[in-house]
């Protein structure tokens, strides 16, 4: 039985529906605004519900955000493509009560809080050039960041038998954040983190690197079958890019380049679509971003992924599964006495099916699953909540959400977040009496684009 935390509703979901009302206005809505004006297109030609994206979409993306209807709709912003989102929430973890915790181990537990407050540079530049820039306050960590910065430019040919080969270069700030399907992880579900407890363990590849390394890819689509794109990451150590969001400041630094590839064949049919794929990045990472004396660590991120498609009208229907293996070389962490182990492995596993209805009520569900290798060093932080006595980084459980979109360019959101195992077990775990299930939570949110 799941202990639901009882909640009335806060008055911030209140406040910002309302602010919705007024900013949206009357008319009909459009969930990416910037884009919707310059395309003069409703929000669900490119999303099914936001941000996931359609076989429209996609091909918006891929040519460099610049489709445009000739004529870009004016808003209180002019003719740029300028546009903002508010993002409020709450999360209520199911037990703060363990010995030795404090409220430093819940910092945001039981407050509503803007977990977001943003603006968007979204659409096209020039010619067939465009870009998707988010710079952002995030209320979790208390810190301005570059969340996306997605510049392009396409083109496309018809180099082999009238068969289409769309192309383009992008320079950007996080590895998959390029990429045009749900199902890897800049653009899988859940979409947005909460402030509850997180398990130690994560893969570079899935989100780690978000925001701290960037560099340029090269894309190609031929004839709407097979994707590729390749790309280089970096850290950098001052100039533009550093102010762009990938300083040698931040957590996880990368010796020299990284390399990152995609690669995957779709299909689409009718109401159909499918999608399977590849992906996956080699990094060498200086084992102390302050102290780079002491060398760095080596991964290797390999990856596979699927997504399915079904888009009607009135249901929208969208699996998605995602699998990552993570190799992992200590050499230099051991050396500092950081790590017991100079091989180790990291492998995740997500499977997740959303079901909407005319695009206003609906919702999903996700299993996942992290299984490692056991090192006390790297995964025992010796303090309750965050410890592990099995020194391990395994986790599984659920994630179920509902939504409610009164507008296209509003989300409210209520998800359920329970675990099977956290932290390599089910009671326990930290040493400290604390079970898996004591970081169960409830997560509410009213996400706005405007």
């Amino acid at each position: 039985m799941i202990d639901l935390p009882r909640r009335r509703l806060p008055t911030w979901c209140v406040a910002l529906v309302l602010f919705a009302l007024l900013t949206t206005g009357s008319g009909t809505s459009r969930a990416v605004p910037s884009m919707a004006r310059q395309t003069g297109m409703e929000c669900a030609a490119c999303h099914t519900v936001f941000p996931n994206l359609t076989p429209f979409g996609r091909q918006f993306k891929l040519r460099g955000f610049s489709l445009s209807s000739g004529q870009m709709q004016e808003s209180i912003f002019g003719k740029w493509p300028i546009a903002f989102l508010v993002q409020g929430s709450l999360t209520s973890t199911r037990s703060t009560d363990t010995t030795g915790a404090t409220d430093d181990n819940f910092p945001k537990n039981d407050k509503a809080i803007v977990q977001a407050a943003g603006v968007y540079y979204g659409g096209q530049i020039y010619g067939n050039s465009g870009a998707l820039v988010q710079y952002s306050y995030d209320g979790i960590e208390k810190t301005w960041l570059m969340e996306m910065f997605d510049v392009r430019y396409a083109s496309s040919a018809t180099p082999w038998g009238g068969k289409e080969l769309l192309y383009g270069v992008t320079l950007n700030n996080q590895p998959t954040l390029t990429d045009i399907y749900n199902s890897t992880p800049a653009w899988s579900f859940p979409h947005t983190d909460t402030a509850a407890v997180q398990p130690n363990a994560r893969t570079l590849v899935d989100q780690t690197l978000a925001g701290q390394v960037g560099g340029p890819s090269v894309y190609a689509l031929w004839n709407n079958l097979v994707y590729g794109e390749v790309g280089v990451y970096r850290s950098t150590r001052n100039g533009l890019f550093e102010a762009l969001g990938w300083g040698w400041e931040k957590d996880d630094v990368v010796k020299g380049g990284m390399p990152y590839w995609r690669l995957a064949v779709q299909h689409e049919t009718g109401p159909h679509s499918f999608a399977l794929g590849t992906y996956g990045l080699v990094a060498n990472v200086y084992a102390e971003h302050d102290d780079f004396a002491l060398g760095t660590n080596r991964f290797r991120d390999y990856a596979f992924d699927g997504q399915y498609q079904y888009i009607s009208d009135p249901h929208i229907l969208t699996t998605d599964a995602t699998w990552i293996r993570e190799r992992q070389k200590w050499d230099a962490s051991v050396s500092a006495g950081l790590a017991s182990n100079i091989d180790a492995t990291l492998t995740t596993f997500r499977l997740g099916a959303h079901y909407f209805y005319q695009r206003k009520w609906g919702g999903g569900v996700q299993y996942f699953t992290t299984t490692g290798t056991a090192d006390a060093l790297r995964y025992d932080t010796g303090e309750p909540v965050t410890g592990s006595i099995a020194g391990s980084p395994n986790n599984k459980g659920w994630m179920a959400e509902v939504n409610y979109l009164p507008w296209p360019s509003v989300k409210l959101a209520m998800r359920y977040t329970w675990y099977r195992e956290f932290n390599g077990s089910r009671e326990n775990y930290d040493g400290f009496g604390r079970s898996a299930s004591d970081n169960n939570s409830l997560f509410l949110l009213a996400w706005i684009l405007f």
